[in-house]
């Protein structure tokens, strides 16, 4: 490099020994740096790794526990004989009917209660017609436990006998009781009966608008729960259960509510279905830690939490609990629809409502386990340990998640340690540098000074030897050349006009094969060759930057590679003029695929070119034109040879590379001849000087 040659010894020591100590202090802070950030990676990853597989094996084994209550619950002789009175009472209610009055408190409840407080977790204003009870067993029920019952929905089931004098009433008043100690005892939201015939719910719990109508054609009908019972009617194992996926149930005001089904057996005959209705609470309590997120180990942004198959969640959302009012515009800076958001703000929850649409959702839900980078439902950068949860049907998706940002924390910090570790050796070793350079260049300075007196004529210069390390060894052998300097000088002058007479006489080598073959001729015609014309550019600058005589060595031994590659592919150099390359393919050797080796080739040239750049740091750039066809060939002179091409073809291939784009063009022929071969763009036209233009094409990367 120019600046670094004008650079005194000393400089070039503190610079040699900076680089040195810098780089030894780099490799080690590197290491110790990408060895630390590794161990601090692998420690958040284990981390959320482990929280996702602890949840997922406790979500697992509430489900579980949800299945062996069911089948307990199904299996009890009280819920046997219950099932079966209701049933029985429930097929003879047809015949009771309901008074004006009392049909009138029913539609009122339905208008001015149920329908309002509906609408407020909805999007659309559900309709009266759509919801009120359509058979004569339903309406008595849905008025004498629903209508007529005094207490507010929600908390119906305090109401444990109503002035119901029918059968139905008399078994209600006998089951109601246990039914409400198994719901208090295992924790459901709800308990319903199903008639396994006809899908009627004979029996609620909490007295909710489900009660009556059919999980066949009635308004409910389009519910998972219902898809589920419809799915158990007709099974013959006792055993069978299902579960019903979380979703905004409207009988318990579309508050997200899910299912656990298992067939209820007379004996051999199946009877019903029970429905026990779980709430998505228990869970959130579980996922969060009791909604305590950074005692389970998520710090400031973690959470863990589940995504059902509609890509929606079902628990609890950590940054809803914290800052609503910032959770929200959050998601609406992240691009989630106005109408979601609008949602979740009126209910207050994410549950069934949030979508998260993210790669390791995506995963898990195709039964997959891992840890990924990834960006989250916020348009956040997160860390997310994912993994799939199933039971039965069912499928959710368990994700443990912490913003990345607060993941590379301890990266970050022990990044800025050891960046201040390795500044405070980097100046150390500077003032190390320095004192060490000028007692090494000591030895130098004096011989540099008698250096000059030796230029300047003075032959009988010494300079004193006190040592005898490679200093004292180099004085040594400037005093032998100081006393021999006058001899050399001598001979070498007489040398250099014997060279110089020598180089006079010497011929040119691509002339010999012809006039050794008593060869007259001109130039000789080739019918079918592929001739390519390249031409490097920015050689200029880069002899500029580095010097014009270490350019040319460069240029020569970026020559020399380009011809070890022409001689790889069978190609023939013809010329080089400067940064200029003139080859064929098919003169000497008939080569059927010449078009294709010169494809080759070119490719091959654009990558020495490339790794020329990568390692001397230049910025030369290579326009290539190929071009296929006839050429006349011959050598050139009569003293000194040279061999060249010419015609329409070598014109066309010069025209090719001619501009400052970098690119490998070939002309229609070229193309052609190697087919599929090799993948092209364009095709652009070329002008041609005097002549039509043509199309050309550019080898794609």
């Amino acid at each position: 490099m120019p600046g670094l040659n004008r650079l005194s010894i000393q400089s070039k020591m503190i610079l040699l020994l900076l680089a040195v100590s810098l780089a030894c202090i780099g490799v080690v802070a590197w290491i110790g740096y990408t060895s630390g950030k590794a161990s601090l990676d692998k420690a958040i990853e284990q981390r959320l790794t482990a929280i996702r597989s602890v949840k997922s094996t406790t979500i697992q084994t509430m489900l579980s526990s949800l299945r062996e209550e069911v089948l307990a619950v199904s299996d009890r002789p009280s819920t046997i004989e219950g099932m079966r009175a209701l049933r029985e009472a429930y097929r003879r209610l047809p015949s009771a009917r309901l008074t004006t009055e009392q049909s009138t408190a029913l539609r009122k409840f339905y208008a001015e209660d149920f329908l309002p407080k509906l609408a407020a977790n909805t999007d659309s204003e559900p309709a009266a017609e759509s919801y009120l009870p359509a058979s004569p067993a339903a309406a008595y029920l849905q008025y004498h436990y629903i209508a007529g019952n005094p207490h507010p929905y929600g908390q119906k089931q305090a109401l444990e006998a109503a002035e119901d004098a029918t059968e139905y009433g008399a078994a209600h008043a006998k089951f109601h009781k246990i039914f409400a100690r198994v719901v208090k005892i295992f924790g459901f939201e709800d308990m319903m009966l199903v008639d396994a015939d006809s899908l009627d719910v004979v029996y609620t719990y909490q007295k909710t608008t489900e009660l009556g109508t059919s999980l066949e054609a009635g308004p409910y009908a389009g519910t998972q729960m219902a898809a589920k019972a419809r799915g158990l009617r007709g099974q013959r194992d006792r055993d069978d259960f299902r579960i019903a996926d979380f979703e905004p149930y409207r009988p318990s005001l579309g508050r997200p509510m899910g299912f656990v089904l298992s067939p209820i057996f007379d004996g051999p005959q199946m009877i019903g279905i029970l429905v026990l209705q779980f709430p998505i609470d228990d869970f959130s309590r579980v996922i969060t830690g009791n909604y305590d997120w950074a005692a389970e180990g998520f710090g400031r942004t973690g959470e863990c939490y589940l995504v059902g198959q509609d890509r929606t969640v079902r628990s609890r959302n950590r940054f809803m609990h914290e800052d609503p009012k910032r959770f929200l515009e959050s998601l609406g800076d992240a691009g989630i629809s106005k109408e979601a958001v609008s949602r979740i703000e009126r209910q207050g929850t994410t549950i069934c409502l949030l979508p998260v649409e993210t790669a390791s959702v995506a995963e898990a839900l195709r039964g997959r386990t891992g840890l990924m980078r990834t960006i989250d439902y916020r348009g956040v950068p997160v860390l997310s340990a994912y993994g799939p949860i199933e039971v039965d049907s069912l499928r959710w998706a368990l994700l443990a998640e912490m913003d990345e940002e607060e993941a590379d924390e301890p990266i970050r910090t022990f990044g800025r340690t050891v960046l201040r570790v390795a500044s405070g050796l980097a100046v150390a070793s500077t003032l190390l540098a320095l004192a060490c350079s000028y007692l090494l260049t000591q030895p130098l300075r004096t011989l540099a000074a008698a250096a000059k007196r030796l230029g300047a004529g003075d032959t009988d210069v010494t300079v004193p030897v006190t040592s005898r390390d490679e200093f004292g060894q180099l004085g040594e052998v400037f005093n032998e050349m100081s006393a021999s300097i006058k001899e050399q000088r001598e001979k070498l002058e007489a040398q250099v006009r014997e060279n110089q007479e020598l180089l006079l006489n010497i011929l040119p080598a691509s002339a010999v094969a012809q006039r050794r073959e008593g060869d007259e001729k001109a130039s000789r015609e080739f019918a079918d060759v592929s001739v390519l014309f390249a031409e490097v550019l920015g050689m200029e600058e880069f002899g500029g930057r580095v010097g014009e005589a270490r350019a040319l060595a460069l240029l020569g031994d970026l020559v020399a590679a380009i011809d070890e590659a022409a001689e790889e592919c069978g190609i023939e150099k013809v010329k080089t003029i400067g940064g200029s390359y003139l080859a064929v393919c098919g003169l000497s050797v008939t080569r059927p695929d010449h078009a294709r080796r010169m494809v080759q080739f070119a490719r091959a040239m654009d990558r020495i070119v490339a790794m020329f750049n990568r390692d001397h740091h230049a910025a030369l750039r290579l326009a290539v034109g190929i071009n296929s066809g006839p050429v006349v060939g011959g050598v050139v002179g009569r003293r000194k040879f040279l061999y060249d091409l010419w015609g329409d073809t070598v014109a066309i291939a010069k025209r090719l590379a001619a501009g400052r784009e970098a690119a490998i063009r070939v002309t229609a022929p070229v193309r052609e001849r190697t087919g599929d071969a090799v993948e092209f763009q364009g095709p652009v036209r070329i002008d041609l000087d005097g002549r039509a233009a043509i199309e050309a094409w550019t080898v794609g990367a």
